[in-house]
């Protein structure tokens, strides 16, 4: 392979700072080396390519299992050429618009889906699982050992875990066997909770004693400073250390995992406050965490709903009375970090507060949380005439449980457990507990109250997905107001837009995944830079793991001001971190651009791999278009020629954005093959 350069000194700095690009890409083919090439046209870098040894154990997974076989165990696949067909699996279908490829190892719903990816993505979409989950499995299934990669766990976690366990086995202990402890247990009997859920739930109770569990702690070699740093010990203005938690109930809190990061601590006797929780630490942030999330995960994912209560004595009531898909929002109002724990589980959230104004305050704020958390999906409504609107569409189904008069659900699920399933199983829809709560205060005799109940109800339910429900909402709203239907339905309608036409374009050649593994590897060089790639999302990437990684970048970025490593690594999945350990080790041989040009890679690098996403997924539709199913009529064919219309102006928008950010003019430089 050689490089030779025209015109050196029109290249100036470039060539001066000796770009150099260390590619180290696993298992580098000749169809990868052509975007090496490109980017060396745009970049005037000398490009050295190695090929890194031994693949992963997602890559050998993925040569390992059949994606064909694979899916056909969950609908069985029609061969139509080179691909295979079938009725979409996510949702309901007469015309098949579900397209596995065999040679890319990918799938693609056309349909109401509109999404994608390879056997990783389509086992989590299918079983609602994590990455990490999902790589276990298929693993096991492929026969492939996975073995962790990078430094091992950080020490001071990994002790932190081990004191909070240590304390929780004690306080569980002094519960069951120690005199002092008789005030907890009789609370617990008025609480009608039977031995096996104290067991399952391991709780505890704190001694009244100054340095009880310090003194264990100490006893069993963990140094003050550690048992400090769980959150059990307070030091105090001598600089002695004492007990934090001091004659109260003990509720150990776990992550999804089961582990111990945190307590919640009731009063046995009045004192103030009520419930005393873990300050923040290493492990613990009271935000980011869902009480009975550990137990109740399996049966969220099996009901496809998660119930979401205030307390911890409404999730240990619930379990104990059979029903374990309920969390606890740990008594405060529902977070972005908590939504985000559920939203690999379910898109189904039903809110259980307490009835009083207080927990009707706090569904609203839960709901108006969930409402902006949650995803979105920006979907096309053909119009007729070539037109196209664009609407957002909330991808999740918010509900409320709406408690008798003066019950909280432990004390609803003892009295009357049939009551609590009816309620669960008919939860209030969002829109219809809006148009309660949100009408209470108006006179709706008063144009100026059925304008304010417009613009409250109106953005409500434009977020509706279904076409016949927002249909019904408007009607609802018109009769409620007393206009007409044509009013309300201007004031819910979106703007719209069309979508002009381009020449058709060819099929992209193979090359996704390892554009993927070097934007990745880009954004973790600049992570600052990540906002300058917002338009992507992650149905632009097919591979899982990289998809994950992306996902996990945006969520972070959202929910931190600044960029840390180790911070976002602790919130990894353990199968995650490994790849981001070698996606940051790529990143330090990339070459020392200034600011605007690293933005301008990052930025280009994000619209080739659009371009690539969307001319593979217009060849698909194309091979669709041309197969002449006999089942397919004119309203089947609809839906995808509106979505040809939509790729046709993102290719040719991503085309001029590329364009317009090429670091060098392409007659700078000159490349030439030869070998």
């Amino acid at each position: 392979m050689v490089i030779s350069f025209r015109s050196i000194r029109k290249c100036g700095n470039y060539i001066q700072r000796a770009l150099i690009v260390n590619c180290v890409f696993q298992n580098s083919s000749a169809p990868y080396l052509d975007i090496l090439f490109d980017l060396c046209q745009y970049n005037a870098a000398k490009i050295f390519v190695r090929r890194a040894d031994p693949m992963s154990s997602i890559d050998e997974i993925k040569q390992k299992i059949d994606i064909v076989d694979f899916i056909n165990q969950y609908v069985p696949l029609k061969k139509a050429g080179r691909i295979f067909k079938a009725p979409c699996p996510f949702h309901n279908e007469k015309t098949p618009s579900f397209i596995v490829n065999p040679d890319r190892g990918t799938w693609h719903c056309f349909g109401a889906c509109s999404t994608g990816g390879d056997v990783f993505s389509f086992l989590m979409k299918k079983e609602n699982l994590d990455f990490g989950e999902a790589l276990r499995r298929l693993a096991q299934r492929a026969g492939v050992e996975l073995v962790r990669e990078g430094p091992g766990e950080d020490d001071n976690r990994k002790r932190l875990r081990e004191i909070l366990a240590a304390a929780a086995a004690h306080y569980h202990y002094l519960l069951k066997n120690n005199p002092a402890a008789q005030n907890a247990r009789a609370y617990i009997a008025k609480r009608f909770l039977t031995p096996e859920t104290i067991a399952t739930f391991q709780l505890g109770y704190a001694l009244n004693e100054w340095d009880a569990l310090k003194s264990f702690l100490i006893g069993k070699g963990y140094a003050i400073h550690d048992i400090e740093a769980a959150g059990l010990a307070i030091q105090g203005e001598r600089g002695s250390h004492y007990d934090r938690f001091r004659g109260r109930l003990m509720f150990p809190i776990r992550n999804r995992n089961g582990e111990v990061i945190g307590f919640g601590a009731r009063t046995l006797t009045g004192e103030e406050p009520k419930y005393l929780n873990s300050p923040q630490t290493t492990l613990f942030d009271k935000s980011a965490t869902l009480y009975g999330l550990d137990l109740a995960k399996d049966e969220i994912r099996a009901q496809n709903l998660a119930v979401i209560v205030e307390g911890y004595m409404d999730v240990i009531g619930a379990h104990q009375g059979g029903f374990k898909n309920v969390v606890a929002s740990l008594g405060t109002a529902l977070t972005q970090k908590q939504l985000e724990l559920l939203k690999r589980l379910t898109k189904r959230y039903a809110l259980a507060l307490d009835p009083d104004a207080a927990g009707e305050e706090a569904t609203k704020r839960g709901l108006a949380v969930a409402r902006e958390a949650l995803d979105r999906k920006t979907v096309p409504v053909p119009m007729g005439a070539g037109m196209i609107a664009f609407e957002d569409r909330l991808e999740a189904e918010l509900l409320v449980i709406s408690l008798p008069e003066g019950k909280d659900p432990d004390e609803l699920i003892h009295d009357d457990p049939a009551q609590w399933q009816s309620l669960t199983a008919n939860p209030e829809p969002l829109v219809d507990f809006y148009f309660r709560a949100l009408t209470r205060d108006l006179d709706l005799k008063l144009p100026r109250d059925k304008s304010l109940a417009v613009k409250r109800l109106a953005p409500i339910i434009r977020e509706v997905g279904d076409t016949v429900q927002r249909a019904h909402y408007i009607q609802k709203l018109a009769r409620l107001v007393q206009v007409s239907e044509q009013t309300i339905a201007g004031e819910v309608g979106q703007q719209k837009r069309a979508a002009p036409k381009t020449e058709p374009v060819e099929s992209p050649a193979p090359t996704i995944s390892k554009l993927e593994e070097y934007l990745l590897t880009l954004v973790l060089h600049t992570p600052e830079h990540l906002t300058h790639i917002a338009f992507l999302d992650e149905e632009d990437f097919d591979d899982a793991s990289t998809r994950a990684l992306y996902t996990a970048l945006i969520e972070h970025a959202a929910q931190n001001d600044f960029f840390e490593r180790d911070a976002f690594s602790a919130t990894l999945d353990v199968s995650l971190r490994s790849l981001c350990e070698q996606f940051w080790a790529r990143a330090q041989t990339l070459p020392d651009l200034n600011e605007p040009d690293r933005a301008r890679e990052l930025e280009r690098t994000a619209y080739r791999l659009r371009l690539n996403h969307d001319k593979q997924e217009l060849a698909q539709i194309e091979v669709m278009m041309r197969d002449q199913d006999q089942d397919r009529g004119a309203d089947d064919e609809q839906p995808l020629r509106a979505r040809v219309e939509i790729l046709l102006k993102r290719i040719m928008d991503g085309q001029k954005a590329l364009g317009a950010r090429t670091l060098l003019k392409p007659n700078a430089v000159h490349l030439a093959r030869i070998g």
